[in-house]
């Protein structure tokens, strides 16, 4: 059984190196020299692929830390990879949970070692069992079906080849291979979550409900045909960043979260609400027009039958005059930057003819009663006007901002949102540029 194992990973990991990366690819391998790593470290070299071997060592446990280190460098060394061993006091955790911040440290070192190796991947050798604790974990911290997925062997950034392997067969194919590792007795303590899933409740559940775990590892799958559900039924209730409201009263109440859900990560928003905010925001639908709801970093607009969901950024009233040098070199405000060039700028979201413009410029928060000369039109349009025509949000109209001359003139308006046409602003017939122009004032918006 031993040796058919052996073969077996050796097998399922060429397929899978073969699957994913090139023949040559370089890779970060996280070693802690527990038998799962050192399995992984010998695969690595029985198949001479290249890695860098890095090894943490926390001091948690003195010299039995250090025992750790130098297996790893060793075995490092006599199977032929260069090993980076990074040592870090457990004091600096301060009062934080110290299996989080030591992950936290461990892959931002492995991130910022693949970034100056220029490697491909960061490679962990997490397997079948830490696949069920994860999954376990989340089902009983709450999480809903769509965190029901677990870990993938490939996610674009960490690799993990041994994640459809038991333990016990990696335990196994150490001892066929005669691989050094060793055991962290700390492991054994039930003091953290994962310890006590592994050393006693997975042990009391294979004795009363044998089985149990390949039933949390179908799990996953139940997850992605959520998913996929979720996403069919966003699709039909919402378009880019608009919800339907009609469309979107019509669901079962059960449905309507899970909904919002997906949409407000789509857009960023992932982690940065509670799930109070989420229940709150089934109520949106019977939002007055004009009004909104916030929700982590986005704003929700009702707009007649429909929600607009808009980054949620902090607007202040502008009132700043402008001269012609200050803007030589560009000028930032509040997202904005302004800039004098002789040439004509193509990516400008906005380009004004700089010669017929009277200096000093303000910029200021438009007021009620402002008028301009739309770009096209003889006549003068009210800002309050052309803001509706162009459906910019209520929520937004206030804050919008106009671009005036020392003699008042209004030349152009910037909008806080994008239009319904995706601009970010308007100019003025009186500052357009001609083929004849030479000097132009550009204004992009980050």
């Amino acid at each position: 059984m031993a040796k058919s194992i052996s073969k077996k990973l050796q097998k399922h990991l060429s397929k899978s190196l073969a699957d994913y990366f090139e023949p040559d690819t370089f890779f970060i391998l996280g070693v802690s020299g527990g038998p799962d790593s050192m399995a992984l470290l010998y695969l690595f070299h029985l198949l001479n692929r290249e890695a860098l071997v890095v090894h943490i060592n926390y001091g948690k446990r003195g010299k039995q830390s250090d025992k750790d280190q130098e297996l790893v460098e060793q075995l490092a060394f006599q199977w032929g990879f260069e090993c980076c061993s990074i040592r870090l006091n457990p004091k600096d955790a301060g009062g934080e949970n110290f299996q989080n911040w030591a992950r936290k440290q461990r892959y931002q070192f492995f991130r910022d070692l693949k970034a100056e190796s220029k490697a491909e991947a960061i490679v962990t050798a997490h397997h079948q069992d830490d696949q069920v604790e994860t999954i376990l974990q989340k089902l009983f911290r709450g999480s809903g079906p769509a965190a029901w997925q677990g870990m993938k062997e490939w996610d674009g950034e960490l690799f993990r080849p041994l994640l459809s392997f038991e333990k016990d067969n990696i335990l196994a194919f150490c001892e066929s291979e005669a691989v050094p590792y060793r055991t962290d007795e700390s492991n054994k303590s039930s003091e953290y979550a994962r310890n006590f899933i592994r050393n006693e409740f997975a042990q009391k559940m294979d004795d009363l409900l044998p089985g149990w775990k390949q039933n949390i590892l179908d799990l996953p799958q139940q997850g992605e045909i959520f998913e996929a559900s979720i996403l069919e039924i966003t699709d039909q209730v919402a378009k880019k960043n608009i919800i339907n409201l009609k469309k979107f009263s019509k669901l079962p109440a059960i449905l309507k979260p899970a909904v919002l859900k997906n949409l407000l990560d789509q857009f960023g928003a992932e982690g940065k609400y509670s799930k109070g905010q989420l229940k709150e925001l089934t109520e949106l639908e019977y939002l007055q027009p004009g009004k909104s709801m916030k929700a982590g970093n986005l704003v929700l607009i009702r707009e007649r039958d429909e929600i607009h969901l808009h980054p949620n950024k902090e607007f202040k009233d502008i009132s700043k005059e402008i001269s012609e040098d200050e803007i030589e070199e560009g000028l930032k405000l509040n997202g904005i930057t302004l800039k004098k060039t002789q040439k004509s700028a193509s990516k400008a979201a906005l380009k004004l003819d700089a010669s017929k413009l009277s200096w000093p410029l303000s910029l200021r928060t438009w007021s009620a009663g402002d008028a301009f000369q739309p770009l096209g039109m003889d006549g003068h349009q009210r800002i309050s006007d052309h803001l509706t025509n162009r459906k910019i949000p209520s929520y937004f109209k206030e804050k919008a901002l106009v671009l005036c001359g020392s003699d008042g003139t209004i030349y152009a308006i910037l909008y806080p949102a994008p239009a319904i046409n995706k601009e970010r602003g308007a100019i003025s017939e009186l500052a357009k540029c001609e083929t004849t122009s030479t000097s132009f004032l550009t204004i992009n918006f980050s």
